[in-house]
């Protein structure tokens, strides 16, 4: 589940800007997100093994996504952040023990479930067959086909609650657990102009990064675990500084924590756009 990680960029494509793309350039980037998600996964901690859908939190939401990210060179430096939450409510059709509270069959309950990412993450492109020279990237207004893969490391807090409350006993339990998520993966990003064929459009950029990586639970119970996540689409340029966004994007791993054991992920669309300075 969660630890993401969103890294939204715009491109320049003037001749001023042509000078801001050189190689060793420096350029600064924010980005927004929203992510139309949902949580998929069973709760494992007590004696519980309990899907999300089971107890309410299976509902579709809107998470807001954040990004802040420095290009020099071959070097891309983003921090970003996320936050989520759902919430639910039903009838306990079998008993249910979590960590902290047991709902009995038949009783009436409300949940909610809530998580906030902040991390950073830093980029190397490692091989530009396209680039001007055989080595520097080619400005974005260029006319040229370019093809980047890049390797990429990333370091994320992650942290989770999670209120069941058995409303016909009148008891409730909260749980919240923290966690450090550290990465490696790699990404691969394919851009090609557009010319006069899309109207107020100068480029096209298709995108897709894979990290995997550990979970590590800051508090003294609770286990390591392994992290998923993937991100997927395509960036298009609409002018010398702004880009909007659409693609997929999945947070998913197994956190076991002192409060909360979660095997799952968030999964959705991602709709956005960037400004570059």
């Amino acid at each position: 589940m969660l630890a993401s990680i969103i890294v939204v960029t715009a491109f320049a494509a003037t001749t001023a800007v042509e000078e801001v793309n050189a190689e060793g350039a420096f350029k600064l980037d924010f980005g927004a997100q929203a992510y139309f998600t949902r949580l998929v996964g069973n709760f494992d901690d007590g004696a519980a093994q309990v899907s999300v859908e089971d107890i309410g939190l299976h509902d579709s939401t809107i998470a807001i996504n954040a990004a802040m990210t420095i290009h020099e060179g071959k070097f891309h430096v983003a921090l970003q952040g996320m936050s989520f939450e759902t919430s639910g409510s039903g009838i306990a059709a079998e008993t249910m023990s979590f960590e902290g509270i047991t709902v009995n069959n038949g009783d009436a309950f409300t949940s909610s479930f809530d998580a906030w990412i902040f991390g950073a993450q830093v980029a190397y492109d490692l091989w530009e067959p396209y680039a001007a020279d055989g080595d520097a990237k080619a400005a974005p207004n260029s006319n040229a086909f370019s093809f980047v893969i890049q390797g990429i490391v990333a370091l994320e807090f992650v942290n989770m609650s999670r209120t069941i409350s058995d409303t016909t006993a009148f008891d409730t339990f909260e749980g919240n657990d923290s966690f450090l998520v550290p990465s490696v993966g790699a990404g691969f990003d394919v851009g090609f102009d557009l010319g006069d064929a899309v109207p107020f459009a100068e480029r096209l950029e298709v995108y897709t990064d894979v990290l995997i990586g550990g979970t590590m639970p800051l508090q003294s119970d609770g286990g390591f675990g392994m992290s998923l996540n993937i991100d997927a689409g395509c960036r298009l340029w609409c002018t010398p500084h702004l880009a909007l966004s659409l693609g997929y994007q999945l947070i998913g791993g197994s956190y076991d924590g002192r409060d909360i054991d979660l095997t799952g992920s968030l999964q959705g669309i991602v709709v956005g756009a960037s400004w570059r300075f």
